[in-house]
């Protein structure tokens, strides 16, 4: 008996000794592709900023939001800032002292971010003055939305609550069953006239009447299959995304949807699976696959219009279209962007940055280039330099 065990402990030794290195967070899937070769040009790093605590998951990022000329920020261990756009100057920081799990939400003249123990924080644009604190009661795990006089947040255990914008008050709730096993974090709601939208891990779609919390409608989207927990996973998890008349939603180890808000019922679905969020161009939609192909299907009638395969595996970020140009940019988990050409998706520059995975990509209306937030908390905006 001792032998056998002792053999068994050897054995274990060896084979922990000889397992391979951890893959990383960003990267999940297929082994990764050895990075593209140097395209047409570069992609320039004009500012970069270090928020001050770095990411250990992919689950919840804090993605900056941009509004006229400033960009809000925040970083886990709580602190806040207001930025510059153009320079990534300090316009203002506060330190909350909490746990942000979620944020940042910015709009109407206020900016929140919510902690992993329910507490919202409403900040004054300007100049970073709390306005008021208050608490949800539960773990708040999705950017909250300032729509119209409330603030829409969305909490780890289902519930939907609406926030009064001047007070902190809570106006109402919205309740949901919420699956035995799903994907950490959830997708931010979006504003359609009166109501927000809601997508949930159970694959429903849920619409939401803003002033009274009342809940109009709740569909099924996406259904599960396989035949076990994991198999059956079908998360709501990238932000639905309105372009036009229509409204894109994409579940996890489903399909896509393209939803008409004129007449409410489905135009078309393509069985692509992804947990990013989506982004459109002039005329297609762009998302980045579960394996990192990058695809463009027309938002008319779902087809696909070009395929990026060579950066499969490389724990691709969501894509952006960037505002003036007709180029599409993603990231990856080596810290790379990967700029490519919106109507083929041809790989056309690149650049990098040395501060882990790129996380998350986002574009700004008044803003020639795009922003990136890295694993280690560096927040860079990039410009393309097509002369090099």
């Amino acid at each position: 008996m001792i032998r056998r065990l002792l053999a068994m402990a050897v054995v274990a030794t060896v084979v922990v000794g000889c397992a391979p290195r951890p893959i990383h967070f960003m990267r999940e899937g297929p082994t990764p592709v050895v990075v593209p070769k140097q395209s047409s040009f570069r992609v320039t790093p004009i500012w970069r900023f270090y928020t001050g605590k770095a990411y250990d998951s992919a689950d919840i990022p804090l993605r900056p939001v941009v509004g006229s000329t400033q960009m809000f920020a925040a970083e886990p261990s709580g602190k806040v800032y207001a930025l510059e756009a153009v320079t990534g100057n300090i316009v203002w920081q506060i330190d909350s002292k909490l746990d942000i799990s979620a944020g940042v939400g910015f709009g109407h003249g206020i900016v929140v971010v919510a902690s992993d123990e329910g507490q919202l924080l409403a900040l004054d644009p300007t100049d970073g003055n709390l306005l008021w604190q208050s608490t949800v009661g539960a773990e708040v795990l999705a950017r909250p939305i300032v729509a119209d006089e409330l603030i829409i947040v969305r909490t780890g255990d289902g519930q939907v609550i609406g926030v009064d914008k001047k007070s902190g008050t809570i106006r109402w709730r919205l309740r949901n069953n919420v699956p035995a096993l799903s994907v950490r974090g959830l997708s931010v709601p979006v504003q359609v006239n009166e109501i927000v939208v809601v997508g949930y891990a159970s694959g429903h779609l849920s619409g939401i009447d803003i002033e009274t919390g009342r809940e109009l409608w709740k569909t099924p989207i996406s259904h599960p299959g396989g035949s076990n927990q994991i198999d059956r996973l079908i998360d709501i998890d990238a932000d639905p995304l309105i372009a036009g008349n229509r409204l894109f939603v994409a579940a996890y180890q489903d399909k896509v949807y393209a939803i008409s808000l004129a007449a409410q019922k489905v135009e078309w679905r393509v069985p692509n699976s992804t947990l990013r969020n989506l982004a459109v161009s002039d005329n297609d939609l762009l998302m980045t696959l579960d394996d990192g192909v990058v695809v463009a299907l027309d938002q008319n009638t779902g087809t696909e219009v070009w395929t990026q395969a060579r950066l499969k595996g490389r724990g691709v970020t969501n894509p952006v279209a960037i505002p003036g140009s007709k180029f599409c940019v993603v990231g990856d988990y080596q810290g790379y962007v990967h700029v490519m050409d919106v109507n083929t998706g041809q790989l056309k520059g690149r650049g990098r940055v040395r501060a882990g995975a790129i996380m998350a990509t986002s574009v700004s209306p008044g803003f020639e280039g795009f922003y990136t937030l890295s694993e280690r908390g560096t927040i860079t905006a990039w410009l393309l330099d097509e002369s090099s």
